[in-house]
């Protein structure tokens, strides 16, 4: 009986060291960029990532080709668990264009929840939604926006990265 319970013992460790392995020796995901470390306030942390314009002190625009994606913060710099405007305007030659089906979503590397929110028509062009977000209880203040919609029939998304700011605190310069 010993030894059947030692050798059972034997192959479920001999199965945790070559999960471990594995886990080791597989690439980052591919959701997280090209690293998976969490970004600091210093910048990106992967190729992909420093591509993305940086919206948490200006607006940041997006060149998709033939069309513009501007995404527009309000305030700056954006606070954690406090209304914030995210507006969104889209424009080929400076006259903005209709985006159909449209929608801001919001992510960071760990899971925080859904934060989706349907854009509503604002002003001169401009989309709109109100978003609260809040902070990451790891100290991480990265959140990337990705702004989603159909221009002339054709499917279009845009990404942006953005740094919270800790309720109560100083904005960063």
């Amino acid at each position: 009986m010993r030894i059947r319970e030692t050798l059972l013992g034997l192959v479920v460790l001999g199965l945790v060291f070559a999960g471990v392995f594995w886990a080791r020796g597989r690439p980052p995901s591919p959701w997280a960029g090209d690293d998976v470390r969490s970004p600091g306030p210093s910048g990106p942390t992967s190729p992909a990532e420093a591509a993305m314009p940086d919206v948490t002190l200006a607006d940041g625009v997006v060149d998709l080709g033939d069309v513009l994606v501007i995404l527009s913060v309000t305030p700056r710099p954006p606070v954690a668990f406090a209304r914030t405007r995210f507006r969104v305007r889209v424009e080929s030659g400076g006259a903005p264009l209709a985006l159909e089906g449209r929608r801001i979503s919001f992510e960071m590397v760990m899971p925080m929840g859904d934060h989706r929110y349907t854009l509503v028509p604002g002003e001169d062009g401009w989309q709109e939604a109100e978003v609260v977000l809040p902070f990451c209880k790891s100290g991480n203040a990265r959140w990337h926006a990705i702004v989603e919609g159909t221009v002339a029939g054709r499917p279009r998304v845009a990404r942006f990265r953005l740094d919270l700011t800790r309720p109560g605190s100083a904005p960063s310069p």
